[in-house]
């Protein structure tokens, strides 16, 4: 009998191969449809021990795992920064090289948790959009940045920005309408400030799904940050997400493998981390460049974010 696949892509380089086994692990061990889910991984060059684990750790768990090597050369003329690699770039070719039995996906970031059954969000009537996702608070709550957007990507006052962590693609449409050429040819030629996110932005203005705050809790949410707080509009449900986040996710420069286990900041990531095949690893695993970052500063902030949701929740 054919399967009902429930289908989720993923990218990553060497590098990320074991926090992708976290947000896996992340997702099977809170969903009862296990058998369901069929994992797409887009390969930038990882190790073939690293594609064990990840196979090992997905097996384990019930589901399957299809790994896509992708050239990266395909990505030479893209603009990279900061933590932004090639793979970051690699979802807007989904529906180019995705096999043709699949017609919707959900993709995930691998930097957050699942913290709820992914297949609500599967479930989810997106009303024929070709693409969802959740709005992006912490560029919509900042004056300066949605003005930076009306500059660079043609934003109107009334606009809403996403966040490119969490998506939900209707792989149908990007195929018929070639959604795919049409960012590629703006991150090709432009050099936005927020990547493939500002282009698919721009391509899909007014032309997508929002999906409810809880799906992609990042760190403007989670840490209430003072535009968001003291805003009568974006306050309230930044709260509501915040108690009860169904993703977590560690978008920006504060990872979760960087620093020792920190109960309130990364200790899930820890406790799904046990649940892969590489548990053994050594950790944390800080980056290259830390300047500037506390781990004491960073739960400072989820405590006090914790206690603005106590007075005004």
């Amino acid at each position: 009998m054919k399967t009902d696949w429930i289908n989720i892509a993923l990218a990553s380089d060497d590098n990320y191969a074991q926090h992708v086994s976290v947000v896996m692990a992340s997702v099977l061990l809170n969903t009862k449809h296990r058998n369901r889910i069929r994992f797409f991984l887009l390969s930038d060059t990882i190790d073939n021990n690293k594609i064990m684990l990840l196979q090992e750790t997905v097996s384990s768990l019930g589901a399957k795992l299809v790994i896509i090597n992708i050239n990266n050369c395909e990505f030479n003329n893209v603009y990279l920064s900061g933590h932004v690699s090639k793979a970051a770039y690699f979802r807007l070719k989904l529906a180019d090289i995705l096999p043709f039995d699949v017609h919707k996906i959900i993709y995930l970031d691998v930097d957050l948790l699942v913290f709820e059954d992914i297949v609500e969000v599967w479930e989810t009537n997106i009303y024929n959009k070709p693409i969802a996702a959740v709005p992006d608070y912490g560029i919509m709550a900042s004056a300066r940045l949605m003005k930076q957007k009306a500059t660079v990507i043609g934003f109107g006052e009334e606009d809403i920005y996403f966040n490119s962590g969490v998506l939900i693609i209707d792989v149908d449409q990007w195929r018929e309408k070639a959604f795919a050429q049409q960012v590629l040819n703006l991150v090709e030629t432009t050099q936005l400030p927020h990547h493939d996110q500002d282009a698919l932005n721009k391509v899909f203005i007014n032309n997508w799904y929002a999906l409810p705050l809880k799906w992609n809790v990042i760190p403007p949410v989670f840490c209430l940050f003072t535009k968001i707080l003291f805003s009568i509009k974006f306050r309230q449900a930044a709260i509501i997400a915040k108690k009860n986040p169904a993703i977590f996710h560690y978008a920006g420069r504060y990872k979760p493998w960087e620093f020792g286990k920190k109960n309130g900041f990364n200790d899930k990531y820890y406790d799904y981390l046990r649940e892969t095949s590489f548990k053994d690893v050594k950790m944390p695993k800080p980056s290259k460049n830390m300047r500037g970052k506390s781990l004491l500063r960073q739960t400072l902030r989820i405590k006090l974010a914790d206690i603005w949701c106590k007075i005004f929740g």
